[in-house]
């Protein structure tokens, strides 16, 4: 199962309702590091083997130009960032396992009602 790190633009009540659905998930709150720039946040998770999910799209130039640590983000590009609507887009996401396939390991995924976009890093 993947280890999430909520970015501080991901709803407090969605970090809540995963970890009510049994997934590992934490905030940038929770571990001090609210606020700090996103590099910092990237190197956490990869140290920690968490995804990183977000609405930032600044994640995308991040992995591929600052990560050194191996790192899966998932960024969302939802028409509604309502929590609820959020909630119920990454429960059903988290549910289909697709994003645990090695297809995804390590990669930016770009999320949307719509579709799924995989980009990884040329090694």
């Amino acid at each position: 199962m993947l280890k999430l790190l909520a970015d501080e633009n991901i709803s407090p009540q969605t970090v809540k309702f995963l970890d009510k659905n049994g997934y590992d998930i934490i905030s940038v709150r929770d571990v001090g590091l609210k606020g700090v720039q996103d590099e910092r946040i990237v190197e956490f998770a990869g140290k920690e083997s968490r995804t990183i999910v977000t609405f930032d799209l600044d994640f995308g130039e991040i992995y591929y130009f600052s990560a050194k640590e191996p790192t899966m983000i998932l960024v969302l590009r939802l028409k509604s960032q309502w929590y609820e609507t959020v909630n119920r887009f990454l429960l059903t996401l988290l549910q289909s396992k697709k994003l645990e396939s090695e297809e995804y390991e390590n990669a930016l995924i770009i999320a949307s009602e719509q579709r799924i976009r995989i980009r990884k890093k040329d090694s």
